[in-house]
């Protein structure tokens, strides 16, 4: 029933101090964008007088996979959509995003100021070794770098 995933949305309170920190700091690609209104968007999102900016990206070496896609409410304001419980509401559970390299990105990230939940942590099961860190985007959106391991 279900195909691949198509992207992976995440609702911003501020689109431009998101595109600098997905663009400017995590060196993400801009893909392109477009502005959502009228009564389909109203209606879509179950918010009267809608105006969506949708921004898409893709990170640096992706060549397929689904793309990022930040949302930004122009209307009605994110705070005043609080009340509604759904795609306005800023932030998603957490998208991770392949490294080659975590200590350098970690490294790296920490110079440009993104804050981390921790140090990368080496995980292992069933035979599987992987490195993994969390840190903060804007809006408190959890972000994850992972790496896999190889003896």
């Amino acid at each position: 029933m279900l195909g691949p995933v198509a992207h992976i949305g995440i609702t911003v309170r501020d689109m431009n101090a998101a595109l600098a920190f997905y663009v400017d700091v995590l060196g993400m690609e801009k893909l392109g964008e477009a502005t959502f209104s009228g009564e389909e968007a109203s209606r879509l999102t179950r918010l009267p007088g809608t105006i969506l900016r949708a921004v898409y990206l893709r990170g640096g070496k992706q060549i397929k996979g689904p793309p990022l896609e930040l949302l930004h409410f122009v209307e009605p304001a994110t705070d005043a959509a609080k009340a509604y419980a759904g795609v306005s509401n800023p932030g998603i559970t957490e998208v991770a995003f392949w490294v080659d390299d975590i200590e350098k990105a970690y490294a790296d990230l920490r110079a440009k100021g993104v804050e981390f939940y921790s140090p990368p942590q080496l995980f292992q099961f069933a035979g599987y070794k992987a490195k993994a860190v969390y840190f903060w985007g804007p809006d408190g959106t959890t972000l994850e770098l992972i790496q896999n391991v190889r003896d």
